[in-house]
């Protein structure tokens, strides 16, 4: 019961200040014990999603910070992001000519499909990562990485990173986005997308990733400039 409210609550189907249902009122929806209720709502509690309000009983909580905030502007910024955020391993394949060309892609690239999360909270994101066949972790090695795979690469075949262009832009989400991230469907998320350059220029690892609304945030500091005389 705990999992389908905190996925009601971060999907908005349950807005702040909505009022849930009593403990025994709970029960008999769930076919639960009271035992478990409370400790459901216990939980969500210390989760800091629903509050106990005196006079109006227990509400959803204004959810002010999202689940991961991340600098936009520097390099190590997006290196930290993967560290950070576990990449959790759906499916691997080797990926179609068709989805390369239509990313701007040649040659041949292993696709991971999987979601970024931080411990057992909903999806960060859903995640699509292109890396070059030849220099591409195996399934195995993936599962068990510490770091990000474009570190993995650099240190493992001592080929460096010296660029990555990033592109932000809005979308809805799909039925099976949606599912994927806990929300619903049609939801709106911030698609992001990463080319990663070795000094030839070659795209040796491209990245996609749709960041349901209210879990992930770009924080960037603008200084202005003035001219002095």
């Amino acid at each position: 019961m705990a999992d389908q409210l905190k996925k009601d609550i971060l999907s908005g189907r349950l807005k702040p200040g909505d009022q849930l249902q009593t403990e025994l009122e709970l029960c008999d929806i769930h076919n639960i014990s009271r035992y478990t209720a409370r400790e459901a709502l216990r939980i969500l509690s210390e989760e800091g999603l629903i509050a106990r309000r005196r006079g109006a009983g227990t509400v959803v909580a204004e959810l002010h910070a999202p689940a991961f905030a991340q600098p936009i502007g520097d390099f190590d910024s997006i290196l930290k992001y993967a560290r950070d955020a576990h990449f959790e391993l759906r499916s691997t394949r080797t990926a179609e000519r068709e989805e390369l060309t239509n990313i701007g892609l040649k040659g041949r690239y292993t696709l991971f499909e999987g979601v970024r999360r931080q411990e057992t909270a909903p999806p960060i994101a859903m995640t699509k990562i292109y890396a070059l066949s030849t220099l591409a972790p195996d399934k195995e090695t993936l599962v068990t990485l510490q770091t990000s795979i474009s570190e993995w690469i650099e240190k493992t075949h001592s080929i460096p990173v010296n660029k990555v262009s990033q592109r932000m832009e809005a979308v809805a989400l799909s039925r099976n986005e949606a599912k994927a991230l806990q929300v619903e469907k049609s939801s709106p998320a911030l698609k992001t997308s990463r080319r990663y350059f070795d000094p030839t220029g070659k795209v040796v690892l491209y990245s996609e990733s749709l960041h349901p609304s209210g879990r992930f945030v770009y924080e960037m500091q603008l200084d202005r400039k003035r001219n002095r005389e």
